[in-house]
């Protein structure tokens, strides 16, 4: 049987080897632009494109620091600002600079205040803790688990057709999964409308209260209920990231009919 240790990179420049070395385990698709690229505000660690053409912004750290955040988005006004610049130096990419681009960071482990701070900003931030193994045969190899907490998004001016924002969704093995979570919240009573914004697909009410929401990412998805007291006060947000297809999603599901009969709805069957 394989045997894996963990294994610690004993500096932040060979933690950089071993992801350039796979960044495919990061996201499937996604191609590097340039290890190190020198922008208005410093050296970013790897400037990349994904499958959608996007640009992405990849800070890395060895351990926690709360520096990380800032830097980022540092680094995202510069590249933003410039991305029709990034892309002509790429051309031969594929870029899509009318797209903003995305920011991955990258840590052994995150605080809770940059957890926290990461849903308050915009653009979206992407958490990934990382763990590095080896094999008997010596051969490095690293592990990602996304910690971001799931909220949904502000609504953004201009939404996207439901199609396309389904179409983000690259895990061709979790497309059925996030079709049947479509229809089991459309169908929890009359009155439900599906609608689209920039980045995510919400659901409301005839009152026109959203109570429910469903966030296609490349290659999970979030599924989330708005939580409506009997008053029709909003308290919270709960939602489970759909990463495998075997989450249990029942009590999110509970949770969204719940919200959808305190805002007056009534249940299906």
């Amino acid at each position: 049987m394989t045997t894996l240790k963990k294994y610690y990179p004993k500096s932040e420049a060979e933690l950089h080897m071993i992801i350039q070395a796979e960044l495919d385990a990061i996201e499937e698709g996604l191609e590097l632009l340039q290890h190190e690229y020198p922008s208005g505000k410093g050296i970013l660690d790897f400037l990349c494109v994904d499958s959608g053409h996007r640009l992405v912004i990849i800070e890395v750290k060895l351990h926690k620091d709360e520096d990380i955040l800032f830097q980022a988005l540092r680094y995202y006004a510069d590249i933003d600002k410039n991305r029709y610049v990034v892309a002509r130096l790429f051309a031969d990419k594929d870029v899509a600079p009318e797209d903003p681009p995305r920011i991955i960071l990258i840590a052994e482990r995150f605080s809770e205040d940059i957890r926290r701070l990461s849903t308050l900003v915009k653009p979206d931030i992407e958490l990934l803790e990382y763990s590095v193994v080896t094999l008997p045969t010596g051969e490095k190899g690293i592990l990602y688990h996304p910690v971001s907490i799931i909220v949904p998004p502000p609504p953004p001016p201009g939404p996207m057709p439901i199609e396309q924002l389904l179409d983000y969704l690259k895990e061709e093995s979790l497309k059925p999964l996030l079709q049947e979570i479509r229809q089991a919240v459309k169908g929890v009573g009359k009155g439900v409308e599906e609608y689209a914004t920039q980045n995510w697909i919400g659901y409301k009410h005839s009152s026109g209260r959203q109570f429910a929401y469903i966030w296609p990412r490349r290659r999970y998805f979030d599924f989330g209920a708005n939580i409506v007291d009997e008053d029709r006060r909003l308290l919270d947000y709960e939602g489970i990231r759909i990463e495998t297809g075997d989450e249990d999603y029942s009590e999110i599901l509970a949770k969204v009919k719940t919200s959808f009969v305190n805002l007056g709805g009534k249940l299906e069957g």
